[in-house]
């Protein structure tokens, strides 16, 4: 059996700083990559399915999701722990296959209740969902170690290469098949590719054994308590539209919130990944995570903002040049949910640090009040239809960034507010960038020939140009005045610095090569 790669790794300290930021470019190129695709694949798939093959898909990846959660739970606890030993290995192994055979079970079990909810077409899924559930079980639990090691080459690897198993068969078995089983069977042949990649880079053979079920469970227990409750507030929304309004409008409240999740959620997911190890590192060696919070919020918001707001105000043109004029009504969801839910990702954040100080109950408490709120709102703001559903999920976005915040406190300075206000010159550059589109689509006459554009496919080309001409606009208008901002505050280390930092990290990744062959 080959030495644990954090054995193999602790020949050579590597520079923290270092393997940070050439992780966070690794994982951010892989990210740029796998959004690539996932906008592909939504394009495709959107053009061939139909909104109620959309709802069918919504609840079953949901539940895939959910699935790799509360694995995810249980993997997390070999980073946080100080020492690791084959046990600890062989206990991680043993408790994610007991998980993935009693969720198979589970799944079962509720194969009655689907008729009775109203969503009989969810049975055809439920051989396949426990198979999958066991299947994702089975991943090498010696993988994490490799991020716990600030190795995120391995990580992209594993994201870039599963979503591109993923685009591939998703878009050709819709193209054959033309209903929801293309993306049911495209997601198992993923999880048989990500169990192919874990075991390739970190090999082992595991067996039985709960012999520290202590350790692991004193972690995990509510750190998975605390995933599941986030996980649920996030897809409350779709549950609930599709179970009160029915499976067309879950599919198409899921084609605008799959938009607003591939440049807010689905972005940030790959930065989390160092955000997490890269804090639990500097809290085992410096004692304190204070600063390197503070400039990981500044950074989330200093990327996620201004790409969705930005997407918030050219909406109606991105639905009808990317998927199609039929899917407009996706617009409204992405007008209320995009600034919101790129303020929400300060959360990424939240949660790394409450896993480094080990105070997972409070989190899980949290979430747990936020879900029940979640459930409440939507409840009554489905209640007044498809756009009163919307404005409930906004509504529990609100209460969910008042939360954050109330948080963020413990972990950094500067008041209620210190977690967004760090990004000051991110959010007032966005304030510009809202300007300068807005008085690019007057000059074009965008409120006067809006009609045209959703009635008539013949007008597409110029719709086209003018989607570029506000896009372009905007990306001038916020990097120049943040640019500028930044030179006025006398060039402080913040999100411009990090943004430099991690454009040499790609440079240095893919143009130069290490002492032993390996990306430096």
């Amino acid at each position: 059996m080959k030495p644990p790669p954090e054995a193999a790794s602790g020949q050579r300290a590597p520079n923290r700083k270092t393997s940070v930021v050439t992780g966070a470019a690794t994982l951010f190129a892989s990210s740029i990559f796998s959004q690539i695709l996932g906008l592909a694949t939504l394009i495709v798939t959107a053009r061939l399915l139909t909104p109620t093959d959309f709802g069918v898909i919504a609840y079953f990846v949901i539940a895939v999701a959910l699935l790799e959660i509360i694995q995810r739970a249980v993997s997390m606890t070999l980073i946080r722990q100080p020492d690791i030993t084959e046990a600890h290995l062989n206990t991680v192994f043993t408790m994610q296959v007991l998980l993935g055979l009693g969720a198979a079970g589970l799944i079962w079990l509720s194969t009655p209740l689907m008729p009775m909810l109203g969503l009989p077409e969810l049975t055809e899924l439920i051989p396949a969902l426990c198979i999958i559930s066991v299947l994702i079980s089975l991943k090498s639990p010696r993988f994490p170690l490799l991020e716990r090691d600030l190795r995120f080459a391995f990580v992209a690897g594993e994201e870039a290469i599963s979503r591109f198993v993923y685009t591939v068969f998703a878009i050709l078995l819709a193209w054959i098949w033309r209903d929801f089983w293309a993306v049911v069977v495209a997601n198992f042949l993923t999880q048989v590719a990500r169990v192919i990649w874990t075991y390739s880079t970190a090999p082992m053979w595991p067996r039985l054994t709960l012999s520290r079920w202590r350790d692991c469970l004193n972690i995990s227990s509510w750190s998975l308590g605390a995933q599941i409750t986030q996980f649920l507030t996030t897809n409350t929304p779709q549950l609930i539209i599709g179970a009160t309004l029915g499976l067309a409008d879950a599919g198409t409240f899921r084609i605008g919130f799959r938009l607003v999740s591939l440049f807010t959620n689905q972005a940030i997911a790959p930065l989390e990944r160092v955000i997490y190890p890269a804090l639990a590192h500097i809290s085992r060696t410096d004692g304190t995570t204070q600063k390197a919070f503070e400039q990981t919020n500044a950074i989330l918001l200093g990327i996620i903002i201004p790409v969705s707001v930005g997407m918030a105000l050219v909406a109606n043109h991105m639905i009808i040049v990317v998927i199609g004029w039929q899917w407009l009504a996706a617009a409204q969801v992405i007008w209320v949910l995009a600034p919101l839910k790129a303020i929400e990702t300060l959360q990424a954040n939240v949660r790394s640090a409450s896993y480094v100080k080990g105070d997972t109950k409070r989190l899980c408490i949290r979430n747990s009040i936020l879900l029940v709120v979640t459930i409440v709102l939507m409840l009554i703001g489905s209640s007044f239809g498809y756009f009163g559903a919307i404005l409930g999920t906004g509504l529990s976005s609100v209460f969910a960034i008042f939360l954050t915040l109330i948080m963020a406190r413990d972990f950094g300075t500067g008041g209620f507010f210190g977690p967004i206000l760090v990004a000051w010159r991110s959010i007032v550059s966005t304030l510009v960038m809202v300007a300068v589109v807005l008085l690019v689509g007057g000059a074009l006459g965008n409120h006067d020939q809006v009609g045209w554009a959703f009635n008539s496919p013949d007008d597409l080309p110029l719709l086209r140009i003018r989607f570029l001409a506000k896009v372009l606009a905007g990306v001038i208008a916020y990097v120049g005045t943040h640019l500028f901002l930044w030179h006025l505050s006398k060039r402080p280390e913040g999100f411009e610095s990090a943004a430099l930092s991690l454009a040499g990290g790609v440079c240095r990744h893919v143009f130069t090569r290490g002492p032993r062959g390996e990306s430096s």
